[in-house]
Protein backbone atom coordinates (compact mmCIF):
# COMPACT_ATOMS: atom_id res chain seq x y z
CA UNK A 1 0.00 0.00 0.00
CA UNK A 2 1.65 3.34 -1.08
CA UNK A 3 2.50 5.06 2.04
CA UNK A 4 -0.35 8.03 3.22
CA UNK A 5 1.39 9.56 5.96
CA UNK A 6 -0.02 12.55 7.30
CA UNK A 7 2.18 14.78 9.56
CA UNK A 8 -0.54 13.49 12.04
CA UNK A 9 1.48 10.16 11.70
CA UNK A 10 4.30 11.40 10.55
CA UNK A 11 4.77 12.90 14.07
CA UNK A 12 2.78 10.28 15.79
CA UNK A 13 0.49 12.38 16.85
CA UNK A 14 2.41 14.69 18.66
CA UNK A 15 3.06 17.07 16.16
CA UNK A 16 0.28 17.17 13.97
CA UNK A 17 -0.63 19.10 10.35
CA UNK A 18 -4.45 19.15 9.71
CA UNK A 19 -5.58 18.25 6.45
CA UNK A 20 -8.78 17.92 7.67
CA UNK A 21 -11.62 18.84 4.54
CA UNK A 22 -13.65 21.90 4.32
CA UNK A 23 -16.93 20.26 3.68
CA UNK A 24 -19.18 21.95 1.45
CA UNK A 25 -21.91 20.23 1.63
CA UNK A 26 -23.22 16.49 2.07
CA UNK A 27 -21.43 15.10 -1.29
CA UNK A 28 -18.89 17.52 -1.74
CA UNK A 29 -15.49 19.12 0.01
CA UNK A 30 -11.59 20.06 -0.72
CA UNK A 31 -8.83 20.28 1.11
CA UNK A 32 -5.55 20.98 0.16
CA UNK A 33 -2.12 23.22 1.28
CA UNK A 34 0.69 25.65 0.24
CA UNK A 35 4.12 24.47 0.27
CA UNK A 36 6.80 27.32 0.08
CA UNK A 37 10.94 27.29 1.01
CA UNK A 38 14.18 28.92 1.03
CA UNK A 39 17.40 26.99 -0.46
CA UNK A 40 20.93 27.01 -0.58
CA UNK A 41 22.93 24.97 -2.62
CA UNK A 42 27.22 24.67 -2.77
CA UNK A 43 28.53 21.85 -5.21
CA UNK A 44 31.87 21.55 -5.39
CA UNK A 45 33.80 22.74 -8.50
CA UNK A 46 30.10 24.07 -8.92
CA UNK A 47 29.65 27.36 -7.31
CA UNK A 48 26.40 27.72 -5.05
CA UNK A 49 22.73 28.94 -5.34
CA UNK A 50 20.15 30.43 -3.15
CA UNK A 51 16.97 30.61 -3.88
CA UNK A 52 13.02 31.13 -2.78
CA UNK A 53 9.84 30.49 -3.92
CA UNK A 54 6.43 28.23 -3.87
CA UNK A 55 6.74 25.08 -4.35
CA UNK A 56 3.89 23.65 -4.49
CA UNK A 57 0.14 24.67 -4.23
CA UNK A 58 -2.54 22.05 -4.14
CA UNK A 59 -5.88 21.37 -4.05
CA UNK A 60 -7.86 18.19 -3.53
CA UNK A 61 -11.72 18.09 -4.30
CA UNK A 62 -12.99 14.79 -2.87
CA UNK A 63 -16.60 13.35 -3.53
CA UNK A 64 -18.72 11.06 -1.44
CA UNK A 65 -21.99 9.49 -2.82
CA UNK A 66 -22.06 6.59 -0.37
CA UNK A 67 -20.25 4.01 -2.38
CA UNK A 68 -18.71 5.93 -4.94
CA UNK A 69 -16.80 8.61 -4.29
CA UNK A 70 -14.25 10.29 -6.61
CA UNK A 71 -11.36 12.76 -6.11
CA UNK A 72 -10.12 15.93 -8.58
CA UNK A 73 -6.52 16.85 -7.91
CA UNK A 74 -4.90 20.10 -9.37
CA UNK A 75 -1.49 20.71 -8.02
CA UNK A 76 0.51 23.96 -8.85
CA UNK A 77 4.42 23.21 -9.22
CA UNK A 78 6.83 26.01 -8.67
CA UNK A 79 10.31 26.65 -10.11
CA UNK A 80 11.94 25.26 -7.11
CA UNK A 81 10.20 22.08 -6.68
CA UNK A 82 11.61 18.74 -5.74
CA UNK A 83 9.15 16.23 -7.02
CA UNK A 84 10.10 12.62 -8.17
CA UNK A 85 6.61 12.52 -9.51
CA UNK A 86 7.00 15.63 -11.88
CA UNK A 87 9.21 16.80 -14.28
CA UNK A 88 8.31 19.98 -15.80
CA UNK A 89 8.36 22.80 -13.42
CA UNK A 90 6.31 26.09 -13.51
CA UNK A 91 2.98 24.79 -14.37
CA UNK A 92 -0.51 23.40 -13.21
CA UNK A 93 -0.86 19.62 -13.57
CA UNK A 94 -3.88 17.45 -13.23
CA UNK A 95 -2.14 14.70 -10.31
CA UNK A 96 -5.05 12.86 -10.43
CA UNK A 97 -9.11 12.48 -11.36
CA UNK A 98 -10.50 8.72 -10.37
CA UNK A 99 -13.74 7.15 -9.79
CA UNK A 100 -13.85 4.24 -7.04
CA UNK A 101 -16.58 1.75 -6.15
CA UNK A 102 -16.28 0.13 -2.63
CA UNK A 103 -18.17 -3.17 -1.59
CA UNK A 104 -18.82 -3.90 1.62
CA UNK A 105 -16.01 -6.38 1.99
CA UNK A 106 -13.15 -3.86 1.69
CA UNK A 107 -12.85 -4.42 -1.60
CA UNK A 108 -12.77 -1.53 -4.29
CA UNK A 109 -12.68 -0.43 -7.84
CA UNK A 110 -11.01 2.63 -9.33
CA UNK A 111 -10.93 3.68 -12.55
CA UNK A 112 -9.28 6.90 -13.84
CA UNK A 113 -5.51 8.52 -13.68
CA UNK A 114 -3.88 7.65 -9.81
CA UNK A 115 -0.93 7.24 -8.04
CA UNK A 116 1.21 4.33 -7.99
CA UNK A 117 0.79 2.18 -4.74
CA UNK A 118 4.94 1.73 -4.54
CA UNK A 119 7.41 3.37 -2.43
CA UNK A 120 7.91 4.08 0.77
CA UNK A 121 7.69 7.76 0.86
CA UNK A 122 4.26 10.18 0.24
CA UNK A 123 4.31 12.07 -3.25
CA UNK A 124 3.35 15.21 -0.96
CA UNK A 125 5.07 17.75 1.22
CA UNK A 126 2.23 17.21 3.50
CA UNK A 127 3.62 13.29 4.20
CA UNK A 128 7.46 12.82 4.36
CA UNK A 129 9.85 13.56 7.40
CA UNK A 130 12.22 16.18 5.54
CA UNK A 131 11.68 18.71 3.22
CA UNK A 132 13.88 16.13 0.16
CA UNK A 133 12.92 13.24 -1.56
CA UNK A 134 15.28 10.33 -0.67
CA UNK A 135 15.75 9.80 -4.61
CA UNK A 136 16.34 12.61 -7.36
CA UNK A 137 13.36 13.84 -9.13
CA UNK A 138 14.94 12.60 -13.10
CA UNK A 139 16.34 9.19 -12.00
CA UNK A 140 14.05 8.01 -9.97
CA UNK A 141 12.96 4.54 -10.59
CA UNK A 142 9.43 4.56 -8.76
CA UNK A 143 6.38 4.69 -11.10
CA UNK A 144 4.16 8.22 -10.06
CA UNK A 145 1.14 8.21 -11.98
CA UNK A 146 -1.24 6.47 -14.26
CA UNK A 147 -4.24 6.23 -16.05
CA UNK A 148 -6.45 2.69 -16.04
CA UNK A 149 -8.20 0.64 -13.49
CA UNK A 150 -7.03 -0.85 -10.37
CA UNK A 151 -8.62 -3.20 -8.02
CA UNK A 152 -8.11 -3.27 -4.04
CA UNK A 153 -8.75 -5.08 -0.93
CA UNK A 154 -7.83 -3.67 2.76
CA UNK A 155 -8.46 -5.15 6.12
CA UNK A 156 -7.35 -4.03 9.58
CA UNK A 157 -3.69 -5.68 8.91
CA UNK A 158 -3.61 -6.70 5.35
CA UNK A 159 -3.19 -5.00 2.15
CA UNK A 160 -3.54 -5.97 -1.61
CA UNK A 161 -3.99 -4.08 -5.24
CA UNK A 162 -3.15 -4.90 -8.77
CA UNK A 163 -3.71 -2.11 -11.38
CA UNK A 164 -3.45 -2.04 -15.05
CA UNK A 165 -2.16 1.64 -16.53
CA UNK A 166 -1.30 2.65 -20.11
CA UNK A 167 2.10 3.87 -18.85
CA UNK A 168 3.61 5.20 -15.81
CA UNK A 169 5.32 7.79 -15.29
CA UNK A 170 3.99 9.33 -18.76
CA UNK A 171 4.54 12.63 -17.55
CA UNK A 172 8.16 12.23 -16.59
CA UNK A 173 11.44 12.78 -17.90
CA UNK A 174 12.41 9.51 -18.56
CA UNK A 175 9.77 8.38 -20.67
CA UNK A 176 11.02 11.02 -23.68
CA UNK A 177 7.56 12.31 -23.51
CA UNK A 178 5.93 9.78 -24.45
CA UNK A 179 2.52 9.52 -22.86
CA UNK A 180 1.40 5.72 -23.62
CA UNK A 181 -1.26 4.45 -25.22
CA UNK A 182 -2.85 0.95 -24.20
CA UNK A 183 -2.41 -1.54 -26.92
CA UNK A 184 -3.49 -1.03 -30.27
CA UNK A 185 -1.72 -0.73 -33.97
CA UNK A 186 1.29 1.70 -33.95
CA UNK A 187 3.30 2.54 -30.85
CA UNK A 188 1.70 1.36 -27.80
CA UNK A 189 2.68 0.93 -23.64
CA UNK A 190 0.94 -0.81 -20.93
CA UNK A 191 2.44 -1.21 -17.18
CA UNK A 192 0.74 -3.97 -14.64
CA UNK A 193 1.67 -3.37 -11.31
CA UNK A 194 0.85 -5.48 -7.74
CA UNK A 195 1.06 -4.83 -4.22
CA UNK A 196 0.84 -6.15 -1.11
CA UNK A 197 1.56 -5.09 2.62
CA UNK A 198 1.26 -6.63 6.30
CA UNK A 199 0.71 -5.11 9.80
CA UNK A 200 1.60 -6.62 12.66
CA UNK A 201 2.65 -5.33 16.14
CA UNK A 202 4.15 -2.09 14.98
CA UNK A 203 5.99 -3.57 11.86
CA UNK A 204 4.74 -3.26 8.55
CA UNK A 205 5.86 -5.12 6.02
CA UNK A 206 5.58 -4.20 1.72
CA UNK A 207 6.47 -5.94 -1.32
CA UNK A 208 5.32 -4.62 -4.42
CA UNK A 209 6.53 -4.27 -8.39
CA UNK A 210 5.16 -3.69 -11.47
CA UNK A 211 6.24 -4.30 -15.05
CA UNK A 212 6.11 -1.69 -17.82
CA UNK A 213 6.05 -2.92 -22.21
CA UNK A 214 7.13 -0.54 -24.37
CA UNK A 215 6.54 -0.67 -28.33
CA UNK A 216 7.68 2.22 -30.18
CA UNK A 217 8.62 2.23 -34.11
CA UNK A 218 10.29 5.36 -33.56
CA UNK A 219 13.90 5.13 -34.89
CA UNK A 220 15.85 6.42 -31.47
CA UNK A 221 13.41 5.31 -28.97
CA UNK A 222 13.98 1.56 -28.38
CA UNK A 223 11.21 -0.85 -27.45
CA UNK A 224 10.76 -3.75 -24.46
CA UNK A 225 10.27 -4.08 -21.30
CA UNK A 226 11.38 -2.12 -17.88
CA UNK A 227 10.29 -3.96 -14.31
CA UNK A 228 11.04 -2.17 -10.90
CA UNK A 229 10.82 -4.33 -7.36
CA UNK A 230 10.01 -2.34 -4.09
CA UNK A 231 10.00 -3.68 -0.77
CA UNK A 232 10.06 -1.67 2.57
CA UNK A 233 9.96 -2.16 6.01
CA UNK A 234 8.67 0.55 9.00
CA UNK A 235 8.53 -0.35 12.73
CA UNK A 236 6.69 2.04 15.07
CA UNK A 237 7.93 1.68 19.05
CA UNK A 238 6.92 4.85 21.19
CA UNK A 239 7.93 7.94 20.06
CA UNK A 240 10.03 6.09 17.42
CA UNK A 241 9.63 5.31 13.79
CA UNK A 242 12.29 3.44 11.48
CA UNK A 243 12.18 2.64 8.16
CA UNK A 244 14.19 0.87 5.62
CA UNK A 245 13.58 0.31 1.63
CA UNK A 246 14.93 -1.18 -0.97
CA UNK A 247 14.19 -1.17 -5.31
CA UNK A 248 15.58 -3.49 -7.60
CA UNK A 249 14.98 -2.78 -11.44
CA UNK A 250 16.14 -3.56 -15.38
CA UNK A 251 14.99 -1.59 -18.46
CA UNK A 252 15.33 -2.47 -21.91
CA UNK A 253 13.99 0.70 -23.06
CA UNK A 254 15.49 3.47 -21.75
CA UNK A 255 13.42 3.71 -18.76
CA UNK A 256 15.94 6.05 -16.47
CA UNK A 257 16.87 9.08 -18.15
CA UNK A 258 20.54 8.92 -19.14
CA UNK A 259 19.53 12.32 -20.97
CA UNK A 260 18.88 13.74 -17.50
CA UNK A 261 21.91 12.21 -16.03
CA UNK A 262 24.48 13.80 -18.62
CA UNK A 263 24.49 17.43 -20.25
CA UNK A 264 24.81 15.67 -23.76
CA UNK A 265 22.46 14.28 -26.50
CA UNK A 266 21.91 10.35 -26.00
CA UNK A 267 20.83 8.25 -28.53
CA UNK A 268 19.30 4.84 -26.84
CA UNK A 269 19.76 1.77 -29.71
CA UNK A 270 17.12 -1.09 -29.63
CA UNK A 271 19.48 -3.11 -27.36
CA UNK A 272 19.69 -0.96 -23.98
CA UNK A 273 19.71 -3.22 -21.04
CA UNK A 274 20.36 -0.67 -17.96
CA UNK A 275 20.16 -1.54 -14.08
CA UNK A 276 19.25 0.22 -11.55
CA UNK A 277 18.97 -0.20 -7.46
CA UNK A 278 18.07 2.24 -4.73
CA UNK A 279 17.44 2.20 -1.21
CA UNK A 280 16.73 4.46 2.11
CA UNK A 281 16.88 3.96 5.80
CA UNK A 282 15.47 6.65 8.27
CA UNK A 283 14.81 6.81 11.83
CA UNK A 284 12.19 9.80 13.44
CA UNK A 285 11.64 10.71 17.06
CA UNK A 286 9.31 12.62 18.11
CA UNK A 287 11.02 14.02 21.49
CA UNK A 288 7.62 16.72 22.72
CA UNK A 289 4.29 17.17 21.38
CA UNK A 290 5.35 19.68 18.90
CA UNK A 291 8.41 18.45 17.33
CA UNK A 292 10.48 15.80 16.09
CA UNK A 293 13.55 14.92 14.59
CA UNK A 294 14.36 13.33 11.19
CA UNK A 295 17.59 11.41 10.11
CA UNK A 296 17.98 9.59 6.47
CA UNK A 297 20.67 7.69 4.41
CA UNK A 298 19.51 7.51 1.04
CA UNK A 299 21.57 5.67 -1.94
CA UNK A 300 20.91 5.50 -5.66
CA UNK A 301 23.03 3.31 -8.93
CA UNK A 302 22.50 3.72 -12.39
CA UNK A 303 24.56 1.30 -14.78
CA UNK A 304 23.72 2.06 -18.62
CA UNK A 305 24.70 0.08 -21.27
CA UNK A 306 25.27 0.06 -25.29
CA UNK A 307 24.79 4.30 -25.10
CA UNK A 308 25.26 6.10 -28.31
CA UNK A 309 26.50 9.85 -27.23
CA UNK A 310 26.35 12.71 -29.78
CA UNK A 311 27.93 15.99 -29.25
CA UNK A 312 29.98 19.04 -30.44
CA UNK A 313 32.91 16.14 -30.58
CA UNK A 314 31.05 13.62 -32.81
CA UNK A 315 29.82 10.12 -31.70
CA UNK A 316 31.24 8.19 -29.19
CA UNK A 317 29.86 4.53 -27.67
CA UNK A 318 30.07 4.02 -24.22
CA UNK A 319 28.75 2.48 -20.85
CA UNK A 320 28.05 4.51 -18.15
CA UNK A 321 27.56 3.98 -14.38
CA UNK A 322 26.49 6.70 -11.40
CA UNK A 323 25.99 6.41 -8.01
CA UNK A 324 25.06 8.98 -5.60
CA UNK A 325 25.05 8.72 -1.83
CA UNK A 326 22.42 11.11 0.69
CA UNK A 327 22.64 12.14 3.84
CA UNK A 328 19.82 13.96 5.50
CA UNK A 329 18.92 15.71 8.93
CA UNK A 330 15.80 17.28 9.29
CA UNK A 331 13.95 19.03 12.27
CA UNK A 332 10.19 19.33 11.94
CA UNK A 333 7.90 21.77 14.40
CA UNK A 334 4.53 22.52 14.49
CA UNK A 335 3.21 25.86 15.14
CA UNK A 336 -0.51 25.04 14.86
CA UNK A 337 -2.57 22.49 13.45
CA UNK A 338 -2.29 23.92 10.31
CA UNK A 339 1.10 25.71 9.83
CA UNK A 340 4.48 23.21 10.10
CA UNK A 341 8.08 24.63 9.61
CA UNK A 342 10.78 21.90 8.27
CA UNK A 343 14.53 22.85 8.35
CA UNK A 344 16.96 20.41 6.74
CA UNK A 345 20.36 20.15 5.63
CA UNK A 346 21.77 17.29 3.20
CA UNK A 347 25.32 16.45 2.03
CA UNK A 348 25.59 14.22 -1.15
CA UNK A 349 28.17 12.43 -2.72
CA UNK A 350 28.01 12.07 -6.24
CA UNK A 351 30.12 9.94 -8.83
CA UNK A 352 29.71 9.41 -12.80
CA UNK A 353 31.99 6.78 -13.92
CA UNK A 354 32.59 5.75 -17.72
CA UNK A 355 34.74 2.29 -17.77
CA UNK A 356 38.12 2.64 -19.48
CA UNK A 357 37.94 6.42 -19.90
CA UNK A 358 37.81 7.77 -16.55
CA UNK A 359 35.44 8.74 -13.51
CA UNK A 360 33.94 12.36 -12.16
CA UNK A 361 33.34 12.91 -8.58
CA UNK A 362 31.07 15.80 -7.03
CA UNK A 363 30.44 16.42 -3.26
CA UNK A 364 27.22 19.15 -2.44
CA UNK A 365 26.14 20.79 0.41
CA UNK A 366 22.38 22.05 0.58
CA UNK A 367 20.18 23.50 3.23
CA UNK A 368 16.48 24.39 3.50
CA UNK A 369 13.73 25.77 5.59
CA UNK A 370 10.34 24.95 4.29
CA UNK A 371 6.53 26.15 5.59
CA UNK A 372 3.88 24.65 5.02
CA UNK A 373 0.30 26.05 5.69
CA UNK A 374 -2.60 22.91 5.13
CA UNK A 375 -6.77 23.23 5.03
Amino acid sequence: MKNKITLASAFLAAASLATAEIVINDFLSFEGFVDMSYSHVDVDEGGSDNSYGLDQVEINWLFDFDQVSGVVDFAYYGSEADNTAISNNDETQLEQAYVTYSFDDGTALTAGRFQSMLGFEAFEPTGLYQKSFAYDAETNILPSYGEGVKYTYESGDAFFGVALINSYNSDASFTNGRSGRLGGSGDSDYAVEVAGSYLTDGLTLFLGGYFENRDSSEPMTPDGSTYVINAYATYETGAWLFAGEVNFGNSESDAYGLSDVLDETVARGANSDDDAMSALIMANYAYNEAASITGRISYESLDFSKSTFVNDTGIFEAELETKQTKYTLAHGYAFTDNLFLVTEISFIQAEIDLPGLGSLDADGLEGAVELIFAF
